[in-house]
């Protein structure tokens, strides 16, 4: 077993297979494990070969590719230069036009902001002396108003003043009628109370007459009752 693998014969002894079986077939995966080592390494030779070449022809390749691009790389760069600095001069020729339209424009621009300026200094003077004169004209109205309120007020407190009296006056004479009326209010419930009183005791006087009548009359009535029963009793007793 010089050319067996010893994995593989363990593994198929494990298995269960014979050991004869196992000594073969771990010989025939070994052969045949050799045999494509060997064609793996043939392989790798005729890879490497073919690589080796192509690296050749590829480097060879760059060589002549590196030649061409350097003198069109040299081209473009002459010919950007060129473009840049037409761009360049366009450029300040543009920045100048600009410089020049900006300084004009600041130049108009200061004369109308002090245009303006004057403008709205006037139009603030203008509205200084409005306010002046209406602050004047107010004080003025405010000084009559307040006069005419004076008097006004004065003589609403004068009215005040007579109403109350007016109403004092009134209260009083109501206050006076209504001692009067209820003076006389009071003789009349009195005298009602004094008539009512001597009413009820004549009714009163009535009702004992009655009632005096009624137990004289019941009284009767009792000996009239007990009569008969007398007189059974007193013939019944012996």
């Amino acid at each position: 077993m010089t050319t067996m693998i010893s994995e593989v014969y363990s593994a198929f002894k494990t298995a269960g297979v014979p050991e004869q079986e196992a000594q073969q077939a771990a010989e025939a995966m070994s052969a045949e494990n050799l045999a494509t080592r060997k064609a793996f390494a043939a392989n790798k030779r005729d890879l490497n070969r073919d690589i080796a070449s192509a690296e050749q022809r590829l480097s060879d390749k760059i060589v002549n590719g590196d030649q061409t691009l350097s003198g069109e790389i040299a081209a473009v760069r002459q010919e950007l230069t060129v473009q840049i600095a037409a761009v360049r001069q366009e450029v300040a020729t543009v920045e100048q036009k600009l410089s020049d339209k900006i300084a004009a424009v600041r130049q108009e621009l200061t004369v109308q902001i002090a245009a303006v300026k004057q403008e709205v200094a006037t139009v603030e003077q203008k509205l200084s002396d409005k306010i002046a004169a209406v602050r004047q004209e107010l004080t003025v109205q405010i000084a009559a108003v307040k006069q005419e309120l004076t008097v006004e007020i004065a003589a609403v407190r004068q009215e005040v003043a007579t109403v109350e009296q007016k109403l004092s006056d009134k209260i009083a004479a109501v206050k006076q009628e209504l001692t009067v009326e209820i003076g006389t209010v009071k003789q009349e419930l009195t005298d009602k109370i004094v008539d009512a009183r001597q009413q009820v005791s004549a009714e009163i006087g009535e009702v004992r007459r009655i009632v005096s009548v009624i137990r004289w009359m019941l009284g009767f009535m009792l000996v009239a009752m007990a009569l008969p029963i007398l007189r059974e009793i007193i013939v019944a007793w012996p």
